[in-house]
């Protein structure tokens, strides 16, 4: 998650940037939260609720939805006001919060799709783990591991961000200023600044692009290139791995293409966008893409999953 200080910019960059930075965002955040909620709801149902796949989509869902509202309401707040108001660093609490909340959400959210894909793959060629480890029950504990595991992992960053106060002999008043993503322990801010960077990136990208990768090719293998069953009972249940496997490989296609850009242009190409009228709106397009994969979950179940289409469409008709 990189940052940096939007400055006010002439036309036409000022008014895109309202747009990919003000009115997207906020359009995010409806069609994402409506959509992730939905999406939650069906798939606790006792008809859906039984597969070990679907658990880890409930709480790539929900951390979808909670990682829209820490980065879109927040850029919005700042374009419609022109950066004169602050969700996040009203205070010190809020700005320890915003610290937190962003690398959380995304590295839980990386992963709860990354086990998306690898569940899957691994029911298509293991009896044993479709059998012994694809549970309801034991995929709920492995997402409750997963959590607790990236709250001691992001932890630290509660650690970051100060508070300091200087009396104005002008006014007689005590002006406060808080500090975010920044330590007065230099050892505590050096370990932020290089390792857990490169914890985030290995969270982040490389883990989830490798296991991705892999999953994709096991299961083209097994469901592509293996003989068709002339059976049909064997012929239905091979179509509908395909049309899922689809679905999760559009979704896993999805977070490369919308998070690939952010990186690349904080890591690769900072320099060379950093001191233009663009910058910002690059700079802020490339986040608004990263945080669009979190809005669109619904989008590819609905398409992919006959089931799943049959009871949206119930509970639009029975909302009707």
């Amino acid at each position: 998650m990189s940052t940096w200080t939007p400055k006010p910019d002439p036309l036409p960059w000022d008014t895109i940037e309202l747009i990919i930075g003000g009115i997207i965002p906020i359009g995010l955040i409806v069609i994402g939260t409506l959509g992730n909620i939905l999406c939650i709801g069906i798939l606790l149902s006792e008809a859906h609720r039984q597969t070990s796949t679907n658990v880890y989509l409930i709480f790539l869902c929900l951390m979808d939805t909670i990682s829209l509202y820490q980065w879109n309401l927040s850029r919005a707040l700042q374009v419609f006001t022109n950066n004169k108001q602050t969700m996040w660093g009203s205070s010190l609490i809020m700005c320890k919060l915003s610290q937190f909340f962003p690398y959380y959400t995304l590295h839980t959210s990386a992963i709860f799709l990354t086990f998306v894909e690898l569940d899957r793959a691994c029911l298509l060629r293991s009896i044993w783990f479709k059998n012994k480890i694809a549970r309801p029950r034991i995929a709920l504990i492995i997402s409750i591991l997963i959590l607790i595991c990236f709250l001691a992992i992001d932890g630290f960053l509660f650690g970051l961000g100060f508070e300091t106060s200087t009396y104005n002999n002008s006014t007689g008043t005590v002006q406060t200023k808080v500090s975010c993503f920044y330590s007065l322990n230099t050892d505590f801010y050096n370990f932020y600044v290089y390792p857990y960077i490169t914890m985030h990136l290995v969270i982040m990208y490389i883990i989830p692009f490798s296991v991705i990768v892999i999953c994709t090719l096991l299961t083209i293998n097994k469901l592509f290139i293996g003989q068709i069953s002339t059976n049909e009972q064997l012929a239905r249940s091979a179509y509908r791995n395909r049309r899922i496997s689809f679905m999760l490989l559009f979704m896993c296609l999805a977070y490369i293409i919308c998070t690939l850009p952010n990186r690349l242009c904080f890591s690769v190409f900072k320099d060379q966008i950093m001191g233009h009228d663009y910058t910002d709106t690059v700079l802020l397009g490339s986040n608004t893409l990263m945080y669009a994969r979190n809005a669109i979950d619904i989008f590819f179940l609905y398409i992919s999953i006959p089931a799943f289409r049959e009871d949206v469409n119930k509970l639009v008709f029975k909302c009707i």
